[in-house]
């Protein structure tokens, strides 16, 4: 009896042994050996997990590296399809998926300085691993080479940015001459506001430049480029990777200051998706980040060549103007609309048109009583946490079609009496955030409704948000999951 006691403990013990994972040999993935010049390249490995825990040794061979990790659960192994379990230096996947296909795991890119790293798996199937090296470990952002050019070298030269270059990216015919007269003298024209300043500058243009607009030079116009902006930090709300700026301003003795700011998409490359199709724009980050380190003309040719690819026609997404040329200031952002005009639309297709402006409450309008102000004031109380967090999109109905503040007096803030009183004690910063994502508070805070001067100066509001955005796309390259920002600046706000 003993003996067969003893044959039967050591049955289980063997059992029971056989069903543990079995640590097997380490692969090993060599990142020296696949990398090109700029230190980019990938490696890949097909592994077996049936009835096997596995390791994959990544070495990055005597260089800081961004390292980038995706794990796929092929059709494949002794369970086809099945999960992997994966961790890369104990730390767990950033999204689980991979390739489309349910099970497997990506780990997003972030700089190593280590001469090695550890991916462990563990499943019932097989794993496809792909490990790219991203290149050297970027430098923390500089304000004035990752987030705006103000340099000379660049704004100064019309071959890289000008007037001329963006209204031809801007325009239909690749010139931009006619659009550009009609847009301003739109300005005297539109229902809400009528601007004779714009379209008296149109006018004196074609005094001094000739009566057809599509010949004139128009980097020959009174108007100098005070900024390039990068803004990435726009990235989860547009679909792309965000925008670049290209802000202008008029520099003609009369009407002035009148401002014209230029929007594009920059668009996401191979390295700006993962595995899964997410957009995460973490390769545009790191370009923009790059160029950190660049001075000079090295900076110059580099600024040249992103231009290249951003101020062209199909990028175009719209304009922005803010102007003075007679009092008080006014916003207005233009998106190019079918040309209704027969005398015109064959030349000129598409002109440009005065929607109501992206998340600018009416104040105006929405403190007059009214139905209007009653329908407002229920959404604001149906929807108070988003809306205090600065998450929800403002609609439409609500929106202004120009913003107006006088350059002397306070601007008017909007009246949230009537509101739940449950609702406004709940949330007592509310206005403010309401506000804050809308062009005049943002251009009166600490501003003098212009964030990017004449002089290329820049005001201390925007300061702070330089500062907010430059934090951001460090921590993008450190690999951190920055989420989605909210609407309005990303500084702290009250």
């Amino acid at each position: 009896m003993r003996l067969r006691r003893g044959w039967l403990a050591g049955a289980i013990l063997a059992a029971g042994l056989g069903c543990e994972r079995r640590a097997a040999e380490p692969i090993e993935l060599h990142l020296g050996a696949v990398v090109d010049a700029a230190g980019e390249g990938a490696a890949t490995a097909d592994v077996e997990l049936s009835s096997e825990a596995r390791t994959v040794r990544i070495l990055l061979d005597g260089a800081a590296r961004v390292v980038e990790v995706a794990v796929d659960a092929p059709v494949g192994g002794r369970v086809p399809g099945a999960p992997v379990d994966a961790t890369l230096d104990g730390a767990v996947p950033a999204a689980t998926g991979g390739a489309g296909v349910p099970g497997g795991a990506w780990f997003r890119p972030r700089p190593v300085d280590a001469e090695a790293m550890t991916l462990a798996l563990a499943g019932d199937g097989a794993a496809h691993v792909t490990v790219w090296a991203r290149g050297a470990s970027v430098p923390a952002a500089r304000i004035d080479r990752s987030l705006t050019w103000t340099d000379p070298a660049i704004v100064d030269d019309p071959a890289t940015v000008g007037l001329g270059r963006v209204m031809a990216a801007a325009s239909d015919d690749g010139h931009g001459g006619l659009l550009l007269d009609a847009w301003f003298r739109r300005f005297a024209t539109t229902a809400h506001s009528e601007r004779a300043g714009p379209a008296q500058l149109a006018a004196q243009l074609a005094a001094a430049f000739g009566a057809d607009p599509s010949a004139w030079d128009l980097d020959a116009l009174p108007f100098i480029v005070t900024a390039v902006h990068n803004r990435i930090d726009l990235a989860p709300r547009d679909g792309g990777c965000g925008q670049l700026r290209v802000s202008i301003a008029s520099i003609d003795p009369v009407y002035a200051p009148f401002h014209l700011i230029f929007l594009f998409r920059q668009e996401p490359g191979a390295d700006d998706v993962a595995p899964d199709g997410t957009l995460h724009c973490l390769g545009t980050a790191r370009r923009w980040a790059r160029l950190s380190a660049l001075e000079g003309a090295e900076l110059a040719a580099a600024a040249r060549a992103w231009l290249d690819g951003v101020l062209v026609h199909e990028r175009f997404l719209l304009a922005e103007t803010v102007e003075l040329t007679v009092s008080p200031w006014e916003w207005r952002q233009w998106v190019g609309v079918p040309n209704t005009d027969p005398a015109t639309m064959d030349v000129l297709p598409t002109v440009l048109d005065n929607p109501p402006l992206f998340e600018t409450v009416d104040v105006d309008a929405l403190n007059a009583p009214g139905a209007l102000r009653d329908q407002f004031l229920a959404f604001v109380a149906a929807n108070a946490p988003a809306l205090d967090t600065r998450t929800l999109e403002i609609p439409p109905e609500f929106r202004a079609p120009s913003a107006r503040v006088p350059p002397s007096a306070p601007r008017t803030v909007l009246d949230l009496a009537g509101l739940d009183p449950t609702v406004a004690s709940a949330h007592p910063d509310l206005r403010a955030h309401l506000e804050i994502v809308g062009c005049p508070t943002c251009h009166t805070d600490n501003a003098e409704f212009v964030q990017t001067s004449v002089e290329r100066l820049f005001s201390p509001f925007y300061v702070l948000e330089l500062d907010a955005r430059a934090a951001r796309l460090d921590l993008m390259n450190a690999g951190a999951d920055v989420g989605v920002p909210p609407f309005g600046p990303l500084q702290d706000v009250p």
